[in-house]
């Protein structure tokens, strides 16, 4: 048989080491949290056109096939995938007059003309595939068009539309 205080010692022993596990267990639940983080970078795509004198001085009076660089274009993007950039073509035109369809495309900034192969699409488009600071990554923009032998005199006007957009 046991002793009582044996006893008693055994069983103040167990509340204490069962009280202790129990207040130990409740004291680690609370020493863990999570802090959420969060920030946000802003894109910071641009794109400058710089008109060329040549576009307000095209020549229109022979039915030759015409190239002419029309503008320089800057464009810049912190987004990694790069961006795209999409030029429409359409018409020279005037009121009561024949218009004259051109064809856009873009080139490397400073490198030569393009061939007319290059404006087979109607509509240009350029995908980068990285980031650039500004004035790194430009693009020369020119048209191709062929006047009509017989073009109505007057003043023709058309308008390039040139967007651009991060990549996704």
């Amino acid at each position: 048989m046991i002793n009582t205080s044996i006893r008693r010692a055994l069983v103040l022993s167990s509340l204490v080491l069962g009280a202790t596990t129990l207040f130990s267990a409740k004291a680690m639940a609370n020493t863990s949290g999570s802090v959420t983080l969060n920030g946000t970078v802003a894109s910071t795509l641009t794109l400058t056109t710089t008109t060329l004198s040549a576009a307000g001085a095209l020549d229109l009076t022979a039915p030759t096939l015409r190239i002419v660089q029309v503008a320089d274009l800057a464009i810049s993007t912190n987004n990694e995938q790069g961006y795209t950039l999409t030029a429409t073509s359409g018409n020279l035109a005037k009121t009561g007059g024949t218009p004259i369809a051109y064809r856009v495309t873009t080139t490397a900034d400073g490198g030569t003309a393009p061939a007319a192969g290059g404006f087979a699409v109607a509509s240009h488009t350029f995908a980068s595939s990285a980031a650039n600071a500004l004035n790194s990554n430009g693009r020369d923009l020119y048209i191709m068009y062929t006047p009509a032998a017989l073009q109505d005199p007057g003043l023709y006007e058309g308008i390039i539309t040139v967007t651009v957009a991060d990549n996704l």
